[in-house]
C-alpha cells in the first residue's frame, strides 16, 4: 500500500496525466524529485547559453559583458516565458497530452520525427515573416517533443552519448535503418517487477540494441512483449512485459530507469541548445519603433514633431554602443479613405525618408480611418512594441474596436494617442456637423485597455508632448507604475537601486502635483514644487516642512538647494524627471485633478550585470 503522501501527490499527477520530464518546479515539488531536470529548466539554461555564446561573438562586445544576463532585458525573459509556457502546455491540452506522436510513445518514433520537422519548418516560416510571438510557440512545442525523445526511447541505454540529429535532418544517418524495419513485431523489454528496472531491454538477434519507445496508458493498447513507459501514472506497466524505461525524473515511483535521468536530461539539454535562435527572444533588440500618423491638411505640426522626434531617437541609439542592433521602424500613415501603405524596415535612415516624405494635405470632414492604421500597425509590430499614434480626429470606423482591442492585448503592445484637438484655429478642418464632446472616447479606452496614454495636447506643445516616445521605448526601460483614477489620487511605487532614470508622466487637468522621496531631507518625508527661471519647468524640491503644493504656471516659491526632480508642465502631460542619484525604496506621488488622472512611471536599468531590474 503506498503511503499517504504519495497517494495525494498522485491523485494531483493523474489530473494533469503528465508522463515527460518533469514540466516545471512545481512538479519536482509534487513528485518529491528535488533534483530532477525539468522542461522549464532544460529549455531556459539552453536558450540561455547559446544566447551568451552568440552574444559574446558579435562585434564590439567587452569580455565582460559575456555573462551580463541582466543586460538581456525584460522582453527576452518574457520570450522565454512564451517557449516555456508553450512547452509545459504540452502535457496539459487535451489536444496533445495523450497523442504519442508529440511525446514520442508508443513506438511511434517516425511519426513524431515527421511532427518535428514539420513544427521546425513552421517556426523557420514565422520568423522569416518576423511573427516571432508564434515562432516562439511552435518552439516551445518542438522543444518539448525533441525533448521527451531522450528520456521515452531506449536512446541513452543504446549507449548513445550525442544527440541524434537524424530527428530533424533527414539526410543524417538514421540508427540501424534496416534493422528498424521489424521493429512491429518484435519484443522490446523483458518483465520487470520492481519500482527500479535495469537490463530490461531486450537486443535484436544480431546482438544489437533496438531502437524503441515505451507505451503509455491504454491507447493504443500495448502488444505483449513491448516496453510501458512505466511508473505509478502508467497503467500499461501491468501488461506484458511490466515495468517501464522512461526517464522523466529521479523518482522510482515514476521513473524506472530513474538512474539515467541525468544522461536523458543532459542529451534533451544538447539537442534544445541546437535549435535555439537568438532573434526569437528578442535578445538585445531595441523597442520597435511605431508612429501611426493622420496626414490629413491640419496635421503639419505634428509630422515635424514625429520626424525630429525619430531623428533624436535613433542618433540616441547610435550614440548606445551597448546597442548592436538598430531595431524596428514602422509608419502606418492614415487618411480618408486612404490608409496605409506600412511601411517596415530595420533601416534607420529608410524609416526617417518614408517620415520625410508625409505630406499634411486634404482633408474636410472630421473622422478619419485612424482604428484601421492601429490595426495595421498592430499586425505588423513584434510583440510588446508600444505604438504611438499622432492625429486630431476621431474614428471613422469604431466597429474595429474590440477587434483592435483584443490583438493589443493579445501581443501586449501598448497604444498611446497623442491629440492635438484646437478649436480655436482658423486652419483646422473644415467642420461639417458639430462634433461630439466624447467623440475621443474610443481612444481613451484603447489606451487605458492596453496600458497607454491619451495626451489631449496642443500644436505649440506637441514637440514637447512627444518626448514620451523617448521615455517609452528606452532599451531597457521598465514599468513602476501604471494607474488610472476617476479624479485625485495618490499612489505608491518602488524605485530599485539599479535605477539610473525615472521618468513619471501624468495626464490629466491638475491643480496639485506632490511627489515624496522614501526618506526625505532630514526626518520627514514631505515635497514641494517650485518654479524655475524656465517658463515650462518646475523643480520638486525635498523640504523638512509641511507639504507646500504648486498651483497655476505663473506661482514661483523660493526652495532650498538640491531639487528632488524636475517638472515639465505641458498642455495636457506633466513630465517629471529625478534628478540623480535616485532614492531607492517607497515614493509617493498625488496629484489633484479635475477629472481623470492616468500616471505612468519608467524606470530605466543599468547595465550592471549582477542585478536585474524588478
Amino acid at each position: 500500500k503506498l503511503p499517504n503522501e504519495v497517494s495525494g501527490i498522485l491523485q494531483l499527477l493523474v489530473l494533469s496525466k503528465c508522463h515527460a520530464f518533469l514540466p516545471n518546479f512545481w512538479s519536482q515539488v509534487l513528485t518529491l524529485s528535488w533534483d530532477s531536470y525539468t522542461h522549464q529548466y532544460m529549455t531556459e539554461q539552453a536558450v540561455l547559453n547559446v544566447t551568451m555564446e552568440t552574444l559574446s561573438m558579435l562585434p564590439g562586445q567587452h569580455h565582460s559583458d559575456i555573462h551580463d544576463q541582466a543586460g538581456l532585458g525584460r522582453g527576452f525573459w518574457r520570450s522565454v516565458r512564451e517557449v516555456v509556457h508553450s512547452n509545459a502546455a504540452m502535457d496539459f491540452l487535451s489536444s496533445t497530452r495523450s497523442d504519442p506522436v508529440y511525446h514520442f510513445d508508443s513506438e511511434r518514433v517516425e511519426g513524431a520525427m515527421e511532427m518535428l520537422q514539420e513544427f521546425w519548418a513552421q517556426t523557420v516560416l514565422l520568423a522569416k515573416a518576423k511573427e516571432y510571438q508564434g515562432a516562439r510557440h511552435n518552439l516551445g512545442q518542438l522543444f518539448h517533443s525533441l525533448q521527451d525523445f531522450y528520456s521515452h526511447s531506449n536512446w541513452v541505454e543504446m549507449g548513445q552519448r550525442s544527440i541524434y540529429l537524424h530527428l530533424l535532418n533527414p539526410k543524417e544517418p538514421a540508427i540501424l535503418q534496416n534493422q528498424q524495419q521489424s521493429v512491429k513485431d518484435t519484443p522490446t523489454c523483458s518483465e520487470c517487477h520492481g519500482l527500479t528496472c535495469k537490463d530490461n531491454l531486450l537486443k535484436l538477434s544480431t546482438g544489437h540494441p533496438l531502437l524503441t519507445t515505451g507505451y503509455f496508458s491504454s491507447f493504443p493498447a500495448k502488444p505483449a512483449g513491448k516496453c510501458s513507459h512505466g511508473g505509478l501514472l502508467d497503467s500499461s506497466r501491468h501488461r506484458e512485459a511490466q515495468g517501464g524505461i522512461n526517464k522523466d525524473s529521479t523518482s522510482p515511483f515514476f521513473s524506472p530507469h530513474h538512474y539515467l535521468h541525468v544522461e536523458a536530461a543532459h542529451l534533451a539539454t544538447m539537442a534544445t541548445l541546437a535549435l535555439c535562435v537568438c532573434r526569437l527572444f528578442s535578445v538585445k533588440q531595441p523597442p520597435a519603433l511605431v508612429f501611426v500618423m493622420d496626414t490629413t491638411g491640419s496635421m503639419f505640426e505634428e509630422i515635424s514633431a514625429a520626424r525630429l522626434r525619430a531623428y533624436s531617437i535613433i542618433q540616441a541609439r547610435n550614440s548606445d554602443s551597448t546597442n548592436s542592433q538598430p531595431g524596428t521602424f514602422i509608419l502606418v500613415p492614415f487618411h480618408d479613405p486612404t490608409v496605409g501603405p506600412v511601411y517596415e524596415t530595420e533601416d534607420p535612415e529608410q524609416f526617417l525618408y518614408h517620415l520625410q516624405e508625409l505630406t499634411a494635405l486634404g482633408g474636410g470632414d472630421e473622422p478619419e480611418m485612424c482604428l484601421t492604421a492601429i490595426q495595421l500597425a498592430l499586425m505588423h509590430s513584434p510583440p510588446l512594441s508600444e505604438i504611438f499614434v499622432f492625429t486630431d480626429a476621431s474614428p471613422k470606423d469604431a466597429h474595429l474596436y474590440d477587434a483592435v482591442k483584443a490583438l493589443s492585448l493579445e501581443k501586449q503592445s501598448k497604444v498611446t494617442f497623442l491629440l492635438t484637438e484646437d478649436l480655436s484655429r482658423a486652419d483646422r478642418r473644415i467642420r461639417r456637423q458639430v462634433l461630439s464632446p466624447d467623440r475621443f472616447s474610443l481612444y481613451t479606452a484603447l489606451s487605458a485597455a492596453s496600458g497607454g496614454l491619451t495626451v489631449f495636447t496642443s500644436n505649440t506643445d506637441i514637440h514637447k508632448v512627444s518626448a514620451i516616445v523617448q521615455d517609452s521605448i528606452a532599451a531597457r526601460k521598465v514599468t513602476l507604475l501604471h494607474a488610472e483614477s476617476d479624479s485625485s489620487s495618490s499612489h505608491s511605487f518602488r524605485v530599485d537601486s539599479n535605477m539610473k532614470a525615472v521618468t513619471v508622466h501624468v495626464t490629466g487637468t491638475l491643480s496639485h502635483l506632490t511627489l515624496h522621496s522614501p526618506t526625505g531631507n532630514g526626518n520627514t518625508n514631505v515635497t514641494r514644487m517650485c518654479k524655475t527661471h524656465t517658463p515650462s519647468m518646475a523643480r520638486i524640491e525635498n523640504v523638512s516642512k509641511p507639504t507646500v503644493h504648486l498651483s497655476g504656471r505663473s506661482q514661483v516659491l523660493p526652495g532650498p538647494p538640491d531639487p528632488l526632480a524636475e517638472l515639465e508642465q505641458l498642455q495636457g502631460l506633466h513630465r517629471v524627471i529625478l534628478r540623480p542619484p535616485i532614492e531607492s525604496g517607497q515614493w509617493i506621488i498625488s496629484a489633484k485633478a479635475r477629472g481623470p488622472v492616468t500616471f505612468n512611471i519608467l524606470g530605466e536599468c543599468t547595465e550592471d550585470e549582477h542585478h536585474v531590474c524588478i
